[in-house]
């Protein structure tokens, strides 16, 4: 108690003292007014650096935890150290801790048996819920997808079957409620309609086949014999077999082929910006031609990628960790025979709150419960059974050591036919392999981790914590009144929900005005992926165009290369935007008052995995650690959190020579700024269209394409890239009207925001 009473008297005299002298930078009330949490105050605060004392960490929160323990992640794999993860969280759950899992939906929908297990295994106590489901549009669209017209219209008017089948999914979707509330209010369903359940798990898990499964087979339904939506149960083991012999007759037919290489095109290029990004092209190449897409259809197939990339662990509302890392082997080891290609370089911070921590807890339940994105295991199973998509897998991995395609595919038939699995059998399997790779974690790994090796930091007692996130709501309205947001207008950040890019906004014109000759300031990224959204690129811009005195003011980016990274598509198109920023640095920047822009990227070090992952952003005195990276994604897409923290020189002071140790360092990072300015942009343009072809070639996509189809997508992604930098300029361009830079702005954060 003692200890409390402390801190909070530190944590106002801080305050108080921030009140009477020169702000620093930006004031602490703007800050909180966009806050989730916050101001908060530690007892304790570390940022980890080293993937096993982060991993530790996690592990020894979920153990010491008595009361509850809130999580959120984008990845949640069933690996090594994932395992030893989930059996914390079923061991705390059955000795009464409650236990919440928030994950993302589109990544973790291949885990769903797994997730079930957890809540079988935890006496009631531990719930999982997949953030951004599919919309009632798109689960409206599966349905016209996977549905013929009655036998009738088909042999009489064929002309009529697309009004047949609108006026049958308005007849079974009008009445829809879930938890006593009308679906429709909220876009939203649990409906499965004939193989439209088929068809989403195909999408979720990426199977083009089982999509086109679903679409060529779901043809033959007869609208006027369906009932409703209710989803078939997992034991109807005949019907499973029944399904698999379609699925191999199918697989012969012209229809299919084509159905089946439209959806892995799409799957290809889905992080890909406008130019390439396949969704509607994909889905409307298998309507009918006089089916047209609907502004809302075309708003929800563009964000059914909104990734939950949060990553939290908060336990009894007292102690909390976050950062970059999800709960993968990647995050959490050192390179070792286990790991795959990746080993991210990370950070986090692990925080023992004194006070704030039931704010946190609040807004982990804002996003718990907005049910508008967010659907319970029961409901998954109900609008996208993972059934047939779980016992072709089990099929295919039983054959996989056959050599040969015909006598593999012969094989993996056969087994079709002899089993089927039913969700009890399955997630025993996922028990047995959970411990299994538990015991490869603990008898392999764990007692050869070296003490930690990575730096890692303390923050300096008194320091100030604020808990800032990305949303997919405005937060300032009630919870029965929040509606789902889709992407930000520039100047609409906060009412859009994207607070952390707001805050980012307004530090830069801080950081600018609080910088002297006497004491200089530093604005540093250090993150993953570098490609910002067009707002922060002008907002940069200004730093440099006189709008903004930053001449006391030094800029760094320190990024992955083409080479380290583990989203090249970032990279290509990232370099385009850096290179119209690098001409406007030359041509249009005051010398008496422009910041100083340096921009690095980590170079490949010989027989090494490693890649950056790290998201931490220094605006002079302030630091942010978290989820949220530098580009259009974070800010138009995706959910992210970070943790703001101000009042700690100390920890600033350490982490920019941590910096700058990297930087000085040629083996390590490289700076660019001349290869920008220097390099032709045709030069760059056809550097980046070779590695593209290295890359369609790596994936095997060039083997989908004819040569037709070849040029076509080249052109679409030398199109993309040109987008890139005429965008760029456009939006920056000092002879533009203030409405015209906004607007183009608005123009390339929507085209690239799938990157």
């Amino acid at each position: 108690m003692k200890t409390r009473f402390l801190v909070a008297l530190l944590l106002g005299i801080a305050l108080s003292g921030c009140a009477e002298q020169k702000p620093s930078g930006l004031l602490l009330d703007t800050i909180t007014q966009k806050a989730s949490a916050g101001p908060l105050s530690a007892s304790e605060a570390l940022i980890i650096t080293d993937n096993d004392a982060a991993f530790l960490s996690k592990l020894r929160m979920i153990e010491g935890a008595r009361s509850s323990i809130d999580l959120m992640y984008y990845i949640y794999a069933d690996d090594q150290s994932s395992s030893v993860l989930t059996k914390a969280l079923i061991d705390a759950a059955r000795r009464g801790v409650t236990v919440r899992l928030l994950v993302d939906y589109h990544t973790n929908y291949r885990h769903l048996d797994l997730f079930s297990l957890m809540e079988k295994e935890s006496n009631g106590n531990l719930r999982v819920r997949f953030y951004n489901r599919p919309t009632r549009n798109i689960i409206k669209d599966a349905v016209y997808l996977t549905m013929g017209c009655s036998r009738e219209t088909a042999a009489a008017k064929p002309e009529a079957c697309s009004a047949e089948k609108f006026a049958a999914i308005d007849r079974l979707f009008a009445d829809e409620t879930i938890d006593g509330r009308l679906a429709t209010d909220r876009n939203i369903s649990n409906l499965n309609i004939g193989n439209s359940g088929l068809f989403l798990s195909g999408l979720y898990s990426k199977r083009g086949d089982v999509m086109a499964l679903a679409t060529q087979s779901g043809q033959q339904i007869d609208v006027q014999s369906m009932q409703g939506g209710a989803p078939p149960t997992a034991g109807q083991k005949e019907q499973m077999k029944e399904l698999g012999k379609v699925y191999w007759e199918s697989r012969t037919g012209a229809p299919f082929q084509r159905l089946t290489a439209n959806a892995e095109l799409f799957f290809a290029f889905s992080m890909y910006g406008g130019q390439l990004n396949p969704i509607k092209e994909t889905v409307s190449s298998l309507l009918p031609i006089d089916r047209k897409f609907s502004d809302d259809e075309v708003r929800d197939w563009d964000h059914l990628t909104d990734y939950l990339h949060h990553k939290l662990l908060l336990v009894d509302n007292m102690t909390v960790q976050m950062g970059g890392r999800n709960v993968e082997n990647s995050y959490h080891m050192r390179p070792n025979p286990l790991t795959s290609k990746y080993v991210f370089m990370d950070t986090d911070i692990h925080v023992v709150l004194a006070t704030g921590g039931d704010a946190i807890r609040r807004a982990f339940d804002a996003l718990w419960n907005f049910d508008t994105m967010v659907a319970s295991l029961d409901e998954v199973r109900h609008h996208a059974p993972n059934d047939f998509v779980v016992n072709l897998k089990y099929a295919e991995n039983r054959c996989r050591g056959i050599e040969g395609k015909e006598e593999r595919e012969a094989c993996i038939r056969k087994e079709q036919q002899k089993s089927v699995h039913t969700l009890d059998e399955r997630m025993a399997d996922c028990r047995q392999a959970m411990e299994e790779n538990a015991r490869t974690y603990n008898e392999t790994y764990r007692p050869t981790i070296p003490q930690q090796s990575a730096p890692g930091f303390s923050v300096d007692a008194g320091s100030v914590l604020v808990y800032l996130e990305n949303l997919p709501f405005n937060r300032a309205l009630p919870p029965e009144k929040r509606v789902r947001t889709y992407g930000a207008p520039v100047e609409k950040e906060a009412e859009s929900g994207k607070y952390i890019h707001d805050i980012w906004l307004k530090e830069i014109p801080a950081v600018c005005a609080a910088a002297t000759p006497e004491a200089p300031k530093r604005l540093i990224l250090h993150n993953a992926y570098f490609f910002p959204p067009a707002n922060l690129t002008h907002e940069l811009s200004r730093m440099v165009n006189g709008d903004y005195d930053c001449s006391n003011v030094t800029v760094t980016v320190l990024t992955n290369s083409i080479q380290t990274t583990d989203l090249n598509v970032v990279n290509l198109a990232a370099r385009h935007s850096l290179k119209a920023f690098s001409e406007f640095y030359q041509q249009k920047s005051d010398p008496a008052k422009r910041a100083k822009f340096d921009y690095f990227e980590y170079q490949p070090r010989p027989d090494s995995p490693l890649s950056l992952h790290t998201k931490v952003s220094v605006f002079g005195d302030d630091v942010t650690i978290g989820s949220a990276n530098a580009d259009v994604r974070s800010f138009m897409m995706d959910s992210n959190n970070v943790m703001l923290v101000r009042n700690a020189p100390g920890f600033v002071k350490e982490y920019l020579a941590f910096v700058q140790g990297i930087l000085d360092d040629p083996a390590r990072a490289r700076k660019l700024n001349d290869y920008f300015v220097t390099t032709p942009r045709d030069v760059i343009l056809q550097e980046d269209l070779a590695t593209f072809r290295q890359i369609l070639a790596k994936y095997g996509v060039d083997r989908k394409l004819n040569a037709g189809e070849q040029k076509e997508i080249e052109g679409r992604f030398v199109q993309m890239l040109n987008d890139a930098y005429e965008l760029t300029r456009a939006s920056i361009d000092t002879g533009s009207t203030a409405a015209k830079q906004r607007e183009k702005q608005d123009s390339f954060n929507e085209e690239f925001k799938p990157i």
